[in-house]
């Protein structure tokens, strides 16, 4: 598990440095592989205004530009199509540094004189548009450096985590932990989205026909979308933990993904015939076409998400090339599940099919983070795409996951075990720091109850143990 940590102070309020934080967390049972710095690989490129765009006078193709850093103008030759004067834009500077190891220089082009280089976003390795210089915000102050205008600058940590922990596959899952070794504050993000327009019940439909692969299916509807590229603080923070930004649909499920640890999927509502979502176990033999292009036989049972005539996605693995996002997307249906976890796996080995998602369900999503993550996209989708979310949700839930159920935790046993003595208010203080409910029984006995998402928590010992690598291990 890629941990970004710029992206992770989005939730948890820890200045520690970051060899500080990787020590606490190892301490903790998630041990830290490696701690690298990350970001761009550029140098000396700053943020500019373009003043003016004459054509250059012996080229039909170049123009050339007089660009300000605030302190000083440089004339600059340049190709693109998309600028005009008042754009803020990155200048490589003469002497500055970009990705493939180019150094710029002064040059002359076609009889001018070229004192630097206005980029892209892939000649600065920040994004893939290609297609011309990358438009800035403007009011970011001239002449700074780009890294530090845009906060480009990071440092990952790579976080072994354990087949128990699937909460931890994700920043939230780290961040609590963080916020409870160090005492710095947690915050939520909010999933809280504004409905529109018709019930979406009035609309499109789920049916599950295998509950035992399924238990739970939820959805939204989101009209009127605009499918373009995602804005840069997403793109660096999945790029961050090495996923590529597709644009601003896909990769708001990817954030959702990295930061609840819960898999989704967005389907073009247009595509999905009959209008409805049905969930069933594949025909032995069944042909499938995944978004990689590639065509799977499928085996009797494999779960399916289908609409009202053909498969469009294997649950929990991968969508279908049937039902992209492609740009001309306007509706978007928005899943968000609990599949069994045995399934998944079963299906990701049979199929050879290793993804982000199947990795997480086939540990375990936490059931009761499903709404709030299909929320939270809902939101960011209308936020980030001009879209508006239809009133309501479909959930599903014919066959209900029962709650975590409630442990008798003695004090005198766990002191025994670990050869501490234990105070019976900070444990109950690490312990609902935890997330879980506890009730002072007296004589010593605390009644304590997990949250959904920490599943590996069923016994006594299991919250010793919690206790044990709270407190400190050494």
């Amino acid at each position: 598990m890629l941990v970004s940590l710029k992206w992770l102070r989005d939730y948890v309020d820890c200045s520690l440095p970051p060899e500080e934080i990787a020590e606490k967390l190892t301490m903790a049972g998630l041990e830290v592989e490696s701690v690298s710095p990350a970001g761009p690989d550029f140098s000396g490129v700053v943020v500019a205004r373009i003043e003016s765009v004459t054509p250059h006078p012996n080229a039909d193709r170049l123009s050339l530009c007089e660009v300000t850093t605030g302190d000083e103008v440089y004339r600059v030759v340049c190709g693109a199509p998309n600028i005009g004067a008042g754009d803020v834009v990155p200048l490589a500077k003469v002497g500055a540094v970009i990705p493939g190891g180019y150094t710029i220089r002064h040059s002359t082009i076609r009889g001018e004189a070229s004192d630097g280089m206005l980029c892209s976003e892939e000649e600065l390795g920040i994004g893939d548009d290609a297609t011309g210089i990358m438009q800035l915000d403007r009011s970011l102050p001239l002449g700074e450096d780009l890294q530090q205008a845009l906060d480009l600058e990071d440092v990952v940590l790579d976080v072994a985590i354990t087949p128990n922990r699937p909460d931890c596959l994700s920043m939230l899952g780290i961040a609590r932990e963080v916020s409870l070794l160090t005492g710095a504050d947690l915050r939520y993000p909010d999933s809280s989205c504004d409905e529109t327009g018709d019930d979406i019940h009035g609309t499109t439909s789920v049916e599950i026909q295998s509950p035992r692969l399924c238990p739970r299916y939820t959805a939204r509807l989101i009209r009127n979308v605009h499918v373009g590229p995602s804005p840069s603080w997403m793109r660096v923070r999945l790029e961050a933990v090495g996923l590529r930004s597709i644009n601003n649909v896909v990769d708001i499920t990817n954030f959702i993904m990295m930061e609840y640890g819960q898999p989704l999927h967005a389907f073009d509502f247009s595509f999905l015939e009959e209008g409805r979502i049905v969930v069933r176990g594949a025909s032995e033999g069944e042909n499938f076409q995944s978004l990689d292009e590639k065509m799977h036989i499928l085996a009797k049972d494999t779960l399916m998400i289908c609409d009202g005539v053909k498969p469009v996605a294997i649950a929990g693995i991968m969508g279908g090339l049937n039902s992209e996002v492609r740009d001309e997307t306007d509706t978007i249906m928005l899943e968000s599940a609990y599949f069994n976890p045995t399934s998944i796996r079963k299906a990701s080995r049979t199929m050879g099919m290793s993804t982000d998602a199947a990795f997480r369900f086939e540990r375990g999503v936490d059931p009761g983070g499903v709404i709030p993550a299909l929320n939270r996209a809902a939101k960011l989708m209308a936020e980030l795409s001009g879209g508006s979310v239809a009133k309501g949700h479909i959930d599903e839930y014919p066959r209900k996951i029962a709650p975590p159920e409630a442990i008798t935790l003695r004090i005198e046993k766990a002191e025994e075990i670990l050869g501490l003595p234990l105070d019976a208010s900070s444990i109950q203080q690490i312990l609902r720091h935890l997330e879980m409910t506890v009730r002072d029984e007296g004589d010593g006995i605390l009644l304590v109850t997990p949250p959904t998402f920490r599943g590996d928590v069923t016994r006594e010992i299991d919250l010793v143990e919690e206790i044990a690598r709270i407190e400190g291990y050494e």
